[in-house]
C-alpha cells in the first residue's frame, strides 16, 4: 500500500475527517488542536493531484502564513508520493501574492509603477518610513507606537480613518507611507498583499485568470492569516463566476496573531457562507484527556473535543526571586524530565516573551543542555534560508544530526530552480561532506551558491528567498555582521532533534512535544498590563495554543517580580487565567 493509500485509509476511521475529505465542494475544516487537520488537507491534496483530478496546465495552490508551515507542507505532499510540478504552488501568502499575482498582472493590469517596483530591503522600507514619520506633527519618542499601530492599520486594509484603529492621524500616517514607498518604486511585504488584493478586487479578469489557474486552493491555518489573504482567496474561489474550490483548515480558537491583521471572525464568516461546507473535528489525538479538559478551561469556551487516552498532568510553579527564579525553575523541570528519559527533542520552554525565552536558553546552553532557540538574526526564517541552516547543521554532525541527507536533497531539489540536475546536487552534496564545523560559515553558504542558488543571488530578484539569502551572505561575508560566525553556529540555528526547544508561544505555534514549560506565566506577560478585550481574548487563546502543545505533561511557571526596561524592580502576580483552571 502506498503511503497515500495508506492516509486515505486513516481518514475514513474519523467520520468528520472522512465527510471533508470526500467534499467535492468548498470546504472550510474547523479543527481544534491535534486533529490532524494538516494532514488531512495534505492528503486531499495528493489524492487530487495523483489522481489527476487537475489537469495540466491547470494546477493547485495550498496557501499558509509561514515559511516553516510552507516547508512542512512541501515535505508532507512530497512523502505522500507528489513530485515537483509546475502547476503545483506550495508558499507562503507573500510568495503567492508575489510570484502568481502582482509579478505576472501588474503590467498587463496597467500598473506599470508596480511591475516596475521590487521588494525593499530593510534599511530601503525604514527610511521611506522615517521620511513619513517626519512629515508629520507625531513626537519622536512615539515613533515605536505609530509604527506598531500603521503596520497593523495596514495589515486590516483600512485607512478610512473613520473609526479605525489609531484613527486618522494612524490613517494619514499610513498613506504617506506607502505614497513614498511608491516614490522609491519600492514595496514591503503588507504593501505587497494590499498590491495583489487591489488587482483582484479592481481586475475582475485577473481573478478569472487565477481561478481558471488553480481550479483547487488549499488554505492551511486559515485563522492566522490576515484580511488580505482572504481577500485574495475569496476573489479566486468564492467569486460567482469562478469554478475554483477551496478547502480550508483552521481553528479560530487558536487565533493568536492579531498583530499581522489575523482575527478569528474570518474563518467563522468562511465557514458560513452559504456555499460552504463547514465541518467540526472533534477528536484531538495528540493531548491525553487530562490536558485537553484543563486546555478548555483555560480557553473559556464550551467545545466537544475528546482524546484517545486517559493521564495528562498540569501543574503550577509559583517561584521567588525575579526571572531568575523562574529561569532557574525552568532549568530544574528539564533536567527533571531529561532523567526520566524524555528525549530532548520532546521538550519545550515557552514564554510570551522573548527575553524570557533567552534567558532559559542561555541556562541550558551552560548548563550543558542542547537548545534551539530560533532568532532571526541577521537574516529572517526563509523556506531557503532554513534549508541552508540544516545542511550546515547535517555537514557538522557527519549526518548524526537526524536530518537525513535524501531528504535535505529532495527539498533542495523542490526549492531551487535547476537543482535537480544530477550535477547540481553532486556539487551540492560536496559541499557539505566537505564542510567543517570550525570553518567560516560563509564557505559553505558561498560554495551552495555558486552550485545551485545563481538565480537567486543576482539583482533584481525581489522574491523573499532571494532578499534574505543576500542577507545571509551580506552578514557572513569578511565585513559583514556575522562575519564570525562558523559552520556550527549556523547549523545550530536549524531545528534538528537532540535538542530542548526555547520558544516563543508564536515560535512554538504547530508544534507538539511530550512535555512543556511555560514561564512569565504571570499577568505582565499574559493578559498584559492595560489590555483591550480584544488583548484578554487573544491572550486567553495563547494560553490555550500554550498548554496544547503537550502530550503528557504541562508545567506553569510565574514569579513575584520583575525589572522595568529602566531597571526598577516591581511586583506581578499570576495570569487570571491560572485561577480559572481549577488545579
Amino acid at each position: 500500500m502506498t503511503a497515500l493509500a495508506e492516509a486515505i485509509a486513516e481518514l475514513r476511521t474519523n467520520e468528520r475527517q472522512w465527510e471533508a475529505f470526500e467534499a467535492h465542494g468548498h470546504c472550510a475544516v474547523l479543527a481544534p488542536p491535534g486533529s490532524g487537520k494538516t494532514k488531512l488537507l495534505t492528503t486531499k491534496l495528493a489524492d487530487t493531484l495523483v489522481r489527476d483530478l487537475v489537469r495540466a496546465p491547470r494546477g493547485a495552490a495550498c496557501i499558509t502564513m509561514t515559511n516553516e508551515a510552507a516547508l512542512e507542507l512541501r515535505r508532507r505532499v512530497r512523502a505522500l508520493g507528489v513530485d515537483r510540478r509546475p502547476n503545483l504552488f506550495v508558499g507562503t501568502v507573500h510568495a503567492f501574492a508575489l510570484g502568481r499575482i502582482v509579478a505576472p498582472f501588474a503590467a498587463s493590469a496597467g500598473r506599470h509603477d508596480l511591475a516596475a517596483s521590487r521588494l525593499g530591503s530593510d534599511h530601503e522600507i525604514e527610511e521611506a518610513f522615517d521620511v513619513a514619520f517626519n512629515d508629520l506633527d507625531f513626537p519622536p519618542h512615539e515613533r515605536p507606537q505609530v509604527k506598531t499601530t500603521t503596520a497593523k492599520a495596514r495589515q486590516r486594509l483600512d485607512l478610512s480613518g473613520d473609526g479605525m484603529l489609531g484613527g486618522e492621524p494612524i490613517a494619514e500616517m499610513a498613506r504617506r507611507f506607502q505614497a513614498e514607498l511608491a516614490t522609491r518604486r519600492i514595496y514591503d511585504f503588507q504593501d505587497l498583499v494590499r498590491h495583489a488584493v487591489e488587482l483582484i478586487e479592481d481586475h475582475a479578469w485577473v481573478g478569472r485568470v487565477l481561478a481558471a489557474t488553480f481550479p483547487r486552493v488549499y488554505v492551511d491555518e486559515y485563522q492566522d492569516l490576515a484580511p488580505g489573504l482572504d481577500r485574495i482567496v475569496r476573489g479566486i474561489t468564492l467569486r460567482t463566476d469562478s469554478d475554483s474550490v477551496l478547502f480550508a483548515v483552521g481553528d479560530p480558537d487558536q487565533a493568536i496573531y492579531a498583530f499581522s491583521g489575523a482575527h478569528p471572525r474570518l474563518l467563522r464568516d468562511l465557514a458560513q457562507e452559504p456555499q460552504v461546507l463547514a465541518v467540526s473535528l472533534e477528536h484531538n489525538y495528540r493531548c491525553a484527556q487530562g490536558i485537553i479538559d484543563v486546555s478548555l478551561r483555560a480557553l473559556g469556551e464550551t467545545r466537544t473535543i475528546t482524546g484517545h487516552r486517559p493521564g495528562g498532568s498540569v501543574s503550577v510553579h509559583a517561584v521567588t526571586g525575579g526571572e531568575d527564579g523562574q529561569t532557574a525553575m525552568a532549568l530544574e523541570l528539564v533536567l527533571d524530565a531529561i532523567n526520566r528519559d524524555v528525549a530532548y527533542e520532546q521538550i519545550a520552554v515557552l514564554a510570551p516573551w522573548g527575553q524570557d525565552r533567552d534567558r532559559c536558553a542561555d541556562s541550558l546552553r551552560t548548563s550543558g543542555i542542547p537548545v534551539f532557540a530560533r532568532t532571526e538574526e541577521h537574516w529572517r526564517t526563509t523556506s531557503l534560508t532554513m534549508l541552508l541552516e540544516a545542511m550546515a547543521a547535517w555537514a557538522c554532525h557527519s549526518g548524526q544530526a537526524g536530518i537525513e541527507l535524501p531528504e535535505l536533497l529532495d527539498t533542495f531539489s523542490a526549492l531551487v530552480r535547476g537543482a535537480r540536475d544530477h550535477v547540481v546536487l553532486k556539487s551540492v552534496t560536496r559541499s557539505m561532506l566537505d564542510g567543517n564545523p570550525t570553518s567560516p560559515a560563509r564557505d559553505f553558504v558561498e560554495a551552495v551558491t555558486a552550485a545551485a542558488l545563481g538565480d537567486y543571488a543576482r539583482e533584481p530578484s525581489s522574491g523573499e528567498d532571494a532578499k534574505e539569502l543576500r542577507k545571509m551572505r551580506h552578514a557572513l561575508s569578511v565585513d559583514g555582521a556575522g562575519a564570525a560566525m562558523t559552520l556550527r553556529e549556523v547549523g545550530d540555528r536549524a531545528r534538528a532533534p537532540g535538542r530542548v526547544m526555547a520558544a516563543t508561544i508564536h515560535g512554538a505555534k504547530g508544534l507538539e512535544f511530550d512535555v512543556v514549560i511555560m514561564v512569565g506565566a504571570d499577568h505582565a506577560g499574559l493578559p498584559g498590563f492595560t489590555p483591550t478585550d480584544e488583548d484578554v481574548a487573544e491572550a486567553r487563546r495563547k494560553f490555550y495554543v500554550t498548554i496544547t502543545r503537550a502530550r503528557d505533561e504541562v508545567h506553569l511557571v510565574y514569579t513575584d517580580c520583575r525589572i522595568s526596561r529602566n531597571g526598577n524592580l516591581y511586583a506581578i502576580r499570576p495570569s487570571p487565567f491560572i485561577a480559572e483552571l481549577n488545579l
